[in-house]
């Protein structure tokens, strides 16, 4: 059962939750405005689409920001209290401090749950919405529902690359095309022709050149026609527009790991962005693990002093959280422990912070 105490302390919680996310929205929105305002106005955007733009962007920024609007609003209200004496009074008559910050983890441990519903069903639609605004309506790309895609690039096998200029849906002719085959991370060939055509359910190539790569030398021939009987990609596959991992529900992201898998392709790098969705909504109780011990105190500085351990908390899990995708995108740590780096490492420091600081 909750106590007065406890709503009490849940109330400020919220509160400053409240504000803090409100005016991470605000600078976000202020900064991106700044730099990006004139994209819309030279591609002479309408006011409706610069504002819809930024409302499909605010899911996303609360998704990013959440973490650390938590850690401000776990740090102003303890530290709030601390100034006022209200947690000594609180210790002094019988109360722990770890029955004291409960309410704050037990509210962080639902925030995260909220978080991990929040992005994967509410943020990537929104952000599938805000980049189609910019990529159709803006910039005024055409839309893959007409058929028809420019700058495609897509693997074909673990091995080989494909990388079109523009292919047209309705004929099911590309140009500019290259063909890149790969053993390990060397070439060993690659293929460019002008033009490329679904022909007889093979592809065609037309006034194209073949390069074979070997340690010391190149060899190379041309060609006016050539049949390509061994690529797996099909046309429509080629009008299918690549969403980005912020795009994708977790649930998306998955089939489409197992859709590279199928063609032996090497999905390293999504592995480490699914794993990602789970790890950075368990990022709002991790901070305030590390955060809660801190504010406890009565120090010098009051908000000034709280608000810069926050930030410097904050940039150095997301420098972590960087790192850790980083190294597993490059396969020098393992999806998971790479996704999970910045959390690992966050959870040691708070646990050892949370039993060192007075009960």
């Amino acid at each position: 059962m909750f106590k007065l105490l406890d709503v009490y302390l849940l109330k400020r919680f919220l509160l400053n939750l409240t504000i803090a996310i409100a005016a991470w929205v605000a600078i976000f929105l202020i900064v991106d405005i700044i730099e990006n305002v004139s994209t819309f106005i030279d591609h002479g955007s309408s006011f409706r689409e610069f504002a819809l733009y930024y409302i499909y962007y605010i899911p996303y920024i609360i998704s990013l920001t959440l973490p650390i609007a938590v850690l401000l609003s776990t740090l102003f209200t303890l530290s709030a209290m601390a100034q006022h004496n209200e947690i000594a009074a609180q210790l002094s008559s019988g109360i722990s401090l770890y029955r004291l910050l409960a309410p704050i983890f037990l509210i962080a441990f639902f925030i995260s749950i909220g978080a991990g519903f929040f992005n994967e069903l509410i943020v990537p639609p929104a952000n599938q919405n805000r980049l189609d605004i910019l990529r159709y309506d803006v910039q005024k790309k055409t839309r893959p529902s007409q058929k028809s895609r420019s700058d495609i690039y897509v693997q074909d096998t673990g091995d080989r690359t494909i990388s079109l200029r523009f292919f047209n849906g309705r004929t099911n002719q590309g140009r500019n095309i290259s063909i890149k085959t790969y053993k390990k991370s060397t070439i060993v060939e690659r293929i460019d022709a002008e033009t490329i055509v679904w022909q007889d359910s093979v592809w065609l190539l037309k006034k194209g050149k073949v390069r074979h790569f070997t340690a010391e030398t190149e060899q190379f021939h041309y060609f006016k026609d050539s049949t390509l009987t061994d690529l797996r990609i099909e046309p429509k596959e080629l009008i299918l527009m690549q969403k980005k991992p912020e795009e994708m529900s977790y649930a998306e992201l998955n089939k489409f790991i197992g859709e590279l898998q199928a063609i032996g392709a090497n999905v390293r790098k999504w592995i480490v962005e699914r794993y990602l969705k789970l790890s950075m909504p368990a990022a709002c109780l991790i901070v305030v693990l590390l955060g809660a011990p801190l504010a406890s105190r009565k120090r010098r500085g009051g908000m000034g002093f709280n608000f810069g351990v926050s930030l410097l908390i904050s940039f150095s899990y997301f420098i972590l959280i960087r790192v850790g995708q980083v190294l597993g995108h490059q396969g020098t740590l393992q999806p998971l422990l790479a996704a999970w780096l910045g959390n690992l490492i966050f959870i040691a420091i708070g646990l050892y912070t949370l039993l060192a600081v007075r009960k």
